[in-house]
Formats: structure tokens, sequence, C-alpha cells
């Protein structure tokens, strides 16, 4: 059965077919990419919760460390961890009543979505100050909002079947201007999702087994 992560996968939503190929090509280096690029602060916000809030100034010097590891970007990809670290930190951990799952390493397949499985999740589950349980994605990224929508859409989707929540628990947190994101699950982007899934199953199927002539 096909699988695809839905972050290169949430692209192919909106996208013309006539992008579809070059896209298709780019989506194991893109899930990689975006995978990697704000890891240090993911793990840092885990870290950070799990002290209760402690040690903000060690582990922003541990995030600092990504300098070394990424090489002739290693300075950009340290700033911008740390920034939007400070971001949380500020505007949206005092929200947080306390982390109930670290899931950035947890194994997250198994979403079945028109005959495609999704790969993906939520980044951690809190329980925010109001007692209610969250599932929390971390936007640090620059992505247009028909690609946003699109990768809410397929999260809401991986939470209620995977997570034990339903899309009302997504709480997505922008840590570039320091807003929860304002989203709800649409009908309209549900099915180009769906419409999406359907595409991509026939055409890796046709790939992989071509009718014989």
């Amino acid at each position: 059965m096909p699988t695809a992560h839905i972050y290169p996968f949430s692209r192919l939503v909106h996208a013309y077919p006539g992008n579809w190929e070059q896209l298709l090509a780019s989506m194991d280096e893109g899930k990689q990419f975006a995978f990697s690029y704000y890891l240090p602060m993911r793990e840092a916000v885990v870290r950070f919760c799990k002290g209760h809030g402690q040690n903000r100034d060690a582990i922003v010097r541990e995030i600092a460390r990504a300098r070394d590891a990424g090489g002739v970007r290693g300075d950009r990809i340290a700033r911008d961890n740390s920034e939007a670290f400070g971001v949380f930190v500020d505007n949206f951990y005092p929200k947080v009543s306390r982390l109930r799952r670290d899931l950035l390493r947890q194994q997250r397949t198994g979403c079945q979505l028109e005959g495609l499985t999704l790969e993906g999740g939520p980044h951690l589950e809190v329980t925010d100050v109001e007692g209610q349980k969250r599932h929390v994605f971390l936007h640090a990224a620059n992505w247009s909002k028909k690609d946003l929508d699109a990768y809410l859409e397929l999260l809401g989707v991986i939470i209620e079947a995977c997570y034990g929540g339903d899309r009302s628990s997504l709480w997505a947190l922008d840590l570039k201007k320091g807003k929860e994101i304002k989203w709800r699950s649409s009908p309209r982007v549900r099915k180009r999702c769906r419409d999406a899934a359907k595409l991509y199953v026939r055409l890796i199927c046709t790939v992989e087994n071509p009718e014989e002539e």
C-alpha cells in the first residue's frame, strides 16, 4: 500500500497536475528537510516542558550547537531555532499545564486515507491551563496558507485515527508570529485531500504495476 508523509503530500493537495511530477520527485528530500531543520527547537520545547519551565539558558546553549552540525547554514539554523524556541517559551508555555507525551520519535504510521498510508503526527501532547488535552503542532517555517491548511487537515485526520483525540484538539502554534493558528476543519479541504490521496495511490500503483502490453 502506498505511503506518504503528510509534509510533502500536503504540497500535492492544491498543486496543479502539471507540477505533480516535480513535487513527487522531491517528496523524500522535502520530508527529511522539514524534519531536521527545526528539530533542535522541537527537542528544546519538549525538554523545557519536561523540566517544568526550568533551565532555559542551558537549553538555548544546547540549541546553539546546531551551528556546528549545520554546515554552511549552521548560523542561520541555530538562530532560527533559538528564536522559535524563545517565542514558544514567552507566548505559549504559560498556557501549558503539563506535558503528557513526547511524540517526536513515536512511530507514526498507519492512518489510512483513501488507500494511502499517512505518516506524521503532532509534536507533543499537553494539558493546557484549562484542563484540555491538546495535540501540539509547532509551526515555524514559511508555508503558503493553502499548504498549511492542507497539512493541518491531514494532521487532524491522523489525530482522530491514531492519537485518541478529535480534530478540535489540534493546537497549532505559530512560532514566527507568536499566535495560535485559528484553524477549523474544512469539508472542502478534506475533500481535496481525499481526492489527492486517490490520485496519488493510482499513480504509484500504475508505476509499480504497469499493465502488460
